[in-house]
């Protein structure tokens, strides 16, 4: 679905928002009592019951930048706390910190869009250029997503349990940045919001011990919607000590479609910085494949210093069609060898490509089912590496990791390929601390009336399913977190209150014993609380998940359905006025100016689809 294909008309908003509107609507008076007051929880204590401890202001003071290929993260070195659960007063927050408390402005509103939950199937986005100004073009050229829809507010009367795997990858985000870096219009379908959220760090507390998350909960005011609230959950996974040897095995795209732009560049670069990560005590082996596998550069596992595995890599270049099953067949043969081998080592498959399978199955879930691994209990984790912008097949390759128990990234120049698998990232990435990790939410529906989760819709699996332990439940490697957020729309009892609103409970399987542990919090906070009161990575965070969403909408559910483009214009730009109240605390870190220059480029690309009409907000 292109951009230049649609048209966008203002529509009325949906009777569920009207509703909460009109049940939440005493709220706007109240915040300026609250805005010293912010509303968050953590803990770090394991399943045995929670205890939480109200936390005020900003937890760091130290300046953001870009870490781990791509995180927004702290210049500083972040170490484990010696206490997971702090308090912070007025008194002893640092005067740097005080401006996050501040007192709220009046920030724009704006409509709430609402669309239904179903969703469409996977298809390659048109080469028809969208209106362009300057030096702004249509979406790359061939390129397949998959338009997953967005989640509807619930009736927390009727269902009032959310459940979704929880997710580390970001790769939905650097895909959108690397296509507003080269001029192109970002593709809506494209958009994950979690993905979004989850390229960026947030400073959150690291946990007491290596068997454990720290939880964090918080609830503000909604920055679009006086009469709704945001309640944030957040999980940071321990550092876990690097002591297990790896199998890895390389599985090499060498088809035509890799010659385009440096995508051989880029795979072999980043190809090569893995193998030199490794240690001793590691094996790898490399595959190529084309229309078939190319025996003659097929490396089984040997030690990383072999000569022969530098020289395969090395030789890595593009030929005929793209037979995805072919490689990871007899990658998945080499790997399940290994693992036999050699018992107690992590199995990990590294699958570096563009995605754009055309010889057998060219269905994610076909070639998983060809390339089928029976061990549960020392799984091959399949990692995608993706790379290029036109002729790209994002489903394919976001679909694979997510159901072969690994995780997804996307590389745009051979800079990002050293440093994601530099020693030290690569040794965080490859050490597994949680296997099918997923959330469930329950909601107090005396309290709130309805919620919606922001982003997450091809996580969200049913509420059974939490029993049980899945491969499409993600893996989150060492010292990983993952945030979501979730849009509320309170009862008057919840209003004005420190209050618990629900319950959010974890579960994973420990990838060294097998165990399935679990993990509970209360996700409390003053309901009161203004947006303002929030600490700036809250905020931040918020601001990121909303565009993210907003703007996801401008792909209808439904084929040919009206899609509100003035109210997704006066989100995004309601969203704009936030982000620069950021501008003194973050403004100097590379990810906050990556994303501020996103944000416009997308409220650019909207306001060409929904001029404005002039009136003021």
């Amino acid at each position: 679905m292109h951009l230049a294909l649609r048209k966008y008309v203002i529509v009325v908003t949906v009777a569920i928002v009207t509703l909460v509107m009109i049940a939440c609507g005493d709220d706007d008076g109240d915040d300026d009592d609250a805005a010293s007051t912010t509303s968050s929880t953590t803990t770090t204590t394991a399943s045995s019951g929670a205890t939480t401890t109200g936390v005020y202001g900003s937890t760091s003071d130290s300046e953001a930048s870009y870490d781990d290929a791509g995180s927004f993260s702290s210049t500083t070195t972040q170490s484990s706390r010696s206490s997971s659960t702090q308090s912070y007063s007025s008194a002893s927050a640092s005067e740097d910190d005080a401006s996050d408390s501040a007192a709220p402005r009046a920030a724009p509103t704006a409509t709430i869009v609402q669309q239904a939950s179903s969703s469409s199937a996977a298809t390659p986005a048109p080469a028809t250029a969208a209106p362009s100004s300057g030096s702004r073009q249509g979406s790359p050229s061939t390129t397949t997503f998959k338009n997953y829809g967005r989640t509807p507010f619930v009736d927390a009367s009727q269902d009032a349990v959310s459940t979704f795997s929880l997710d580390t990858d970001r790769t939905s985000y650097f895909l959108a940045l690397n296509w507003a870096r080269n001029g192109y219009e970002v593709e809506p379908d494209s958009v994950r919001a979690e993905e979004w959220i989850n390229a960026f760090f947030y400073d959150y507390d690291l946990p007491r011990d290596t068997r454990s998350f720290s939880m964090t909960s918080d609830v503000v005011a909604h920055p679009l919607d006086g009469g709704l609230h945001l309640a944030r959950v957040a999980l940071q996974a321990p550092k876990v000590p690097d002591t297990t040897p790896l199998n890895v095995t390389l599985v090499l795209d060498a088809s035509g479609s890799m010659a385009s732009g440096n995508r051989v560049d880029i795979a072999r670069t980043a190809a090569e910085t893995i193998r030199q990560s490794l240690g001793p005590r590691d094996r790898i082996a490399v595959v190529h494949f084309t229309t078939d596998v190319l025996t003659r550069y097929t490396v089984e596992h040997t030690r990383p210093d072999d000569r022969d595995v530098a020289r395969s890599i090395a030789r890595l270049a593009p030929h005929d069609s793209t037979n995805v099953q072919a490689g990871l067949d007899l990658g998945v043969r080499l790997a399940d060898r290994a693992r036999e081998e050699r018992p107690d080592a992590f199995n990990y498959i590294i699958l570096m490509s563009d995605g754009v399978a055309n010889v057998d199955s060219t269905n994610p879930f076909a070639i998983l089912d060809s390339a089928r691994d029976v061990d549960h209990l020392n799984p091959l984790r399949l990692i995608t590496i993706g790379v290029g912008i036109e002729n790209y097949n994002d489903y394919l390759l976001e679909q694979l990791a997510q159901h072969g128990n690994g995780w997804y990234r996307y590389l745009d120049d051979t800079n990002q390929a050293r440093l994601t698998f530099s020693r030290e990232n690569w040794i965080a990435l490859s050490t597994p601390f949680a296997d099918q990790a997923r959330a469930q939410v329950t909601w107090d529906p005396r309290l709130v009336q309805a919620w919606r989760i922001v982003g997450y819709e091809n996580r969200v699996t049913p509420d059974h399913t939490f029993e049980q332990n899945r491969k499409e439940f993600a893996e989150l490697p060492s010292g990983t977190a993952t945030t979501v957020f979730y849009e509320l729309a309170l009862h008057t009892e919840a209003r004005n209150r420190n209050v618990s609103l629900g319950e959010v409970e974890v579960r994973w399987v420990d990838p060294r014993t097998g165990e399935t542990v679990g993990q509970r919090l209360g996700v409390a906070g003053h309901t009161a609380a203004p947006f303002d009161a929030g600490d700036r990575y809250l905020r931040f965070g918020a601001i990121v998940a909303l565009s993210a969403d907003r703007y996801s909408a401008l792909s209808p559910q439904v084929e040919n359905a009206w899609v509100d483009g003035g109210g997704i214009r006066a989100d995004l730009e309601a969203l704009q006025w936030e982000l620069e109240s950021l501008d003194e605390r973050l403004g100097s870190a590379e990810a906050y100016r990556d994303f501020r220059m996103l944000l416009d480029h997308l409220t650019a690309a909207v306001a060409q689809l929904a001029p404005s009409t002039g009136y003021s907000q």
